[in-house]
């Protein structure tokens, strides 16, 4: 995967699969990452993991719809 520049995106965070599941489950979990691009560290949030589907465009005016305090 590439970054808009054009250099590597690098894996910095993969997601656990959760605990409550067997282990067969677990292999079959789609996790999430969340990368860094190597040259100028623009951030891409919740990315695909597993089974190389394509990057997540992350949009920048996201509006909270939920929240624990209502």
């Amino acid at each position: 995967m590439k970054c808009e520049c054009g250099a590597p995106l690098l894996v910095i965070r993969i997601e656990e699969p959760p605990e409550h599941l067997s282990k067969q489950e677990k292999l079959l979990y789609d996790r999430l990452c969340d990368l860094e691009c190597a040259e100028c560290n623009r951030q891409y949030y919740s990315q695909p993991y597993d089974f190389g589907r394509k990057i997540n465009e992350v949009k920048g005016n996201m509006k909270e719809v939920y929240s624990k305090d209502e």
